[in-house]
């Protein structure tokens, strides 16, 4: 099998997970529990920790997802780097597209009122849009950079992840489960994007064609 096979079948079998994640996190057994730690998280709460949840959900909402679907993309072709583009681009619409489709099709019920800091944005609660959004661009950035950059945005990319989700469930608009598979989403995203793009037929036509010999301008 070829690299871009492997990646579309491992891709393939993280988004079968986080499917199955998501009708797991619908039984009563695993409601009660997420009910329940949710409900030990909302007894923590202070006015510091609060500020620092809603800035940590304001960072990560579907615009600014949206926005920087756009912007990284757009920078790096700038660079020539039309390759890296091109796959940040599908990893990051790919993860918003995957939330949406899951959302809607899981169809799981949002933590009781009671426990909202905040209303939350829709009715769907798994997975969590905003916690797929902190691990798409987190996932995206270990991508393209290179070197020490690389190191230092994977522990800072997993900390804001780990941040976005705990805030999520802080606010009360969301259980484990649902966090757990915004990052699911964001991996399977990234995975079949890059997959994709190593498919013979498609890579062929984002590598550069090099120039016949003796054809070198000046």
């Amino acid at each position: 099998m070829t690299s871009g096979g492997k990646k579309l079948t491992s891709g393939l079998v993280v988004l079968a997970a986080l499917f199955g994640l998501g009708l797991a996190a619908k039984t009563a057994v695993l409601t009660r529990w997420d009910i329940a730690f949710d409900e030990q998280l909302a007894e923590r709460r202070d006015g510091a920790l609060t500020w620092l949840a809603k800035s940590a959900t304001d960072a990560s909402q579907t615009l600014v997802g949206v926005a920087l679907a756009i912007l990284i993309p757009s920078v790096l072709w700038m660079l020539h780097r039309r390759r890296d583009a091109v796959r940040v681009l599908l990893a990051l619409c790919g993860a918003l597209v995957l939330a949406l489709v899951a959302k809607v099709t899981v169809s799981e019920h949002r933590p009781p009122a009671r426990l909202w800091v905040e209303a939350p944005d829709n009715a769907q609660s798994f997975p969590s849009g905003h916690t797929t959004i902190a691990a798409a661009v987190a996932l995206a950035l270990v991508l393209v950079l290179r070197g020490r950059a690389r190191a230092l945005a994977a522990v800072l990319g997993a900390l804001v992840t780990a941040g976005v989700a705990l805030a999520r469930m802080y606010l009360g608009v969301h259980y484990p489960p649902d966090v757990a598979g915004g990052v699911l989403t964001a991996i399977s995203a990234l995975l079949l994007a890059l997959g994709f793009l190593e498919l013979p037929p498609v890579a062929g036509r984002l590598t550069p064609r090099e120039r016949p010999e003796g054809d070198a301008r000046k």
